[in-house]
């Protein structure tokens, strides 16, 4: 396996891109409890040693600022040796020099153990290829897609 195409989706944008982190999160990492067969994230959030990151993701246009969170998210993982949950982001749109977007992120951290967190896949890059944002304001749904470089 060379690519992960990644899916998500929500009911408002911030919510669209707290899933794509969450997306990303489970691609790297098995969190499946082997007793119950269900996803881990909900114990995740009844972790003894989380703490609270904060995360900051700008960009030009909509699809530069979900490349830029997510590789935030992917490097505090790896530098700071934590499995993040519980995203929370409110995306701004601002008229700097630089950057029309700001996205504010916070997600609990809790730190990596091979035992519990067992690793699944190396993310190697998020990329732009394939990467695309959706909005239906009709349906009240955003959908966000984007690749993988495993």
């Amino acid at each position: 396996m060379t690519d992960a195409l990644i899916e998500a989706y929500g009911d408002t944008l911030d919510e669209a891109f707290e899933n794509s982190a969450r997306g990303l999160v489970d691609t790297m990492f098995d969190l499946t409890d082997t007793m119950t067969n269900t996803n881990n994230f909900s114990s995740l959030s009844s972790a003894v040693d989380k703490k609270e990151i904060q995360i900051k993701a700008q960009g030009f246009d909509l699809q530069n600022l979900l490349y830029d969170w997510l590789e935030k998210v992917m490097l505090v993982i790896l530098m700071e040796h934590v499995v993040l949950f519980d995203f929370k982001v409110k995306i701004s749109e601002k008229n700097f020099d630089d950057y029309h977007y700001l996205l504010l992120g916070t997600a609990k951290a809790e730190d990596q153990n091979l035992e519990k967190h067992r690793y699944k896949l190396e993310v190697k890059a998020i990329t732009y290829h394939e990467m695309e944002i959706k909005e239906d304001r009709e349906k009240n749904r955003v959908t966000i897609r984007f690749l993988l470089d495993l």
